[in-house]
């Protein structure tokens, strides 16, 4: 999640009005989101907002806005999910884009939206309202508060990272030279560490291959999958299709192929965040007892990260998941925790008080 803009108690400027978007207006949110995140990438296009909105494969989506005689100076979206709990398909929506023009900031705005947002879902039959917010955001205990979000407990989920190259940091942070040096050393090392991974990681009777879209199995495939899971987000044909195949970004798609039958997958894209070329392994899913072959896919991801020029890996995990074993073996170091917060209701209750096993990657969310 964008984190949202900073709001205080001062007094406002006007009685600002939530208006929800009409198709006309994405146009006019595509220049919003360049004005203020200049740069490569496809972060607030209209085409994002088109295919996130208007081309849901479940139902439109939330997002309301702000203006200022005409023009867009605040906005929110809440994306539709289908989560599945016990096995019941329950929809649910989760706050994603939220920013505010910085001459428009704490004017009580991003309150506003958020509020109007969740009633929005409620009127739509959704059962749950989430977020993932960053945990540095100045305005967070008083956007918890006033929304009633409260973190879930128990799914302590943990962003984690696998560094390839620390050039980039130490320039920003050092002399340009030693940087530079200091990168070559580092990027040889990874490189040497790759083809050891490969190595030592091999599957026999395991084909690793790039889908361009779902086999033919697939629903057989996610059936298997699921089971283990209390709580896991639908990975059906038609929402990993519309999320990660339909999507205006580029992903890549492998999967793990045992005896012709698909076994797991994984999803990654390359991505430019503040300059720095990363890797974000956005989702995986392995059929139950065979985890292990996430290890053999992970040596071809770290293949591509390093083909890239990537400065590192960065994914999300449960750390009670199977997965956070083989990441941290293979050399991922936890960052931080990532805060999943729901708005309290009968149904964040649930969640609360029955699953204790999750399935959540940083797909899941509108962070990849």
């Amino acid at each position: 999640m964008r984190t949202p803009a900073r709001d205080s108690d001062r007094e406002t400027r006007k009685a600002w009005t939530v208006v929800p978007f009409q198709d006309a207006d994405l146009p006019a949110i595509g220049r919003f989101f360049k004005c203020h995140f200049p740069g490569p990438g496809h972060y607030g296009t209209m085409g994002l907002f088109q295919w996130r909105a208007v081309d849901h494969y479940l139902t439109r989506g939330i997002v309301n806005l702000i203006k200022d005689e005409g023009r867009i100076v605040s906005i929110l979206s809440n994306t539709p999910k289908s989560l599945l709990v016990g096995g019941e398909e329950c929809l649910v929506a989760e706050i994603g884009d939220a920013f505010t023009d910085p001459g428009y900031q704490r004017q009580g705005m991003q309150t506003l939206l958020t509020l109007q947002s969740i009633q929005d879902a409620w009127d739509r039959g959704m059962k749950g309202v989430y977020s993932t917010p960053d945990r540095e955001t100045p305005s967070l205990s008083a956007f918890l508060n006033k929304a009633n979000f409260l973190p879930l407990e128990g799914i302590d989920v943990e962003s984690l990272v696998l560094p390839l190259n620390i050039g980039h940091f130490l320039r920003l942070r050092g002399h340009w030279l030693a940087g530079q040096y200091a990168g070559a050393l580092h990027l040889t090392l990874s490189w040497i560490y790759a083809r050891l991974m490969k190595a030592l990681n091999a599957a026999p009777g395991v084909e690793i291959v790039a889908l361009s879209g779902l086999p033919e199995d697939w629903d057989r495939f996610w059936e298997k999958a699921r089971k283990p899971y209390d709580a896991i987000f639908s990975r059906s044909r038609q929402a990993l299709t519309w999320r990660f195949f339909q999507n205006p970004n580029r992903y890549t798609v492998y999967g793990a192929m045992e005896q012709g039958e698909l076994a797991g997958y994984v999803v990654h894209r390359v991505s430019e965040d503040a300059g720095t070329r990363i890797l974000i392994l956005a989702d995986f899913l392995f059929l139950p007892g065979r985890e292990t072959l996430f290890r053999p896919v992970l040596a071809k991801v770290l293949e591509d990260a390093l083909k890239a020029g990537v400065s590192h890996i960065y994914t999300w995990c449960p750390a009670k998941s199977p997965y956070h074993r083989v990441l941290k073996g293979y050399g991922f170091l936890k960052r931080n925790d990532i805060l999943l917060i729901w708005v309290q209701n009968e149904f964040a209750a649930r969640l609360r008080e029955t699953c204790k096993t999750w399935h959540f990657t940083i797909g899941d969310s509108d962070n990849a």
